[in-house]
């Protein structure tokens, strides 16, 4: 997946669609999800050195108009004129740290896993 955000700008948001794929049960998923830590870390494609590391994403939801029980999960990422001060092109990773009842580190899952994500600083 490419995503395209201009030079110095913080606008348009990293939207992500968490896809369901029938591995887990949904609620179980759903709830693990609202209690995780989500964060997005990028690194320079011809360098590879960290230009974002640990930044906090958002978990967001859109309640599916044509059928109410499944509502579709987002993970946003919003970019400060800082982070996008440099032209170029990096590489996106989105972490999720999951959490037990004790507020436990548990699964760690690493996304994107079907596409790799491309940020292009133009």
């Amino acid at each position: 997946m490419d995503f395209f955000i201009r030079q110095g700008a913080s606008d348009p948001i990293l939207k992500l669609k968490l896809i369901d794929d029938g591995k887990n049960g949904k609620s179980s998923f759903n709830d693990l999800l609202e209690t995780a830590n989500i964060t997005f870390d990028m690194y320079n494609l011809v360098t590879n050195d960290p230009a974002i590391l640990n930044a906090v994403c958002h978990l967001t939801t859109a309640v599916k108009k044509y059928n109410y029980t499944n509502d579709e999960y987002y993970i946003t990422y919003r970019f400060t004129e800082d982070q996008t001060a440099e032209k170029g092109k990096f590489d996106g990773i989105v972490t999720i740290q999951f959490m037990d009842v004790n507020n436990t580190p548990t699964t760690k899952l690493i996304l994107p896993i079907k596409e790799k994500l491309t940020i292009n600083i133009i």
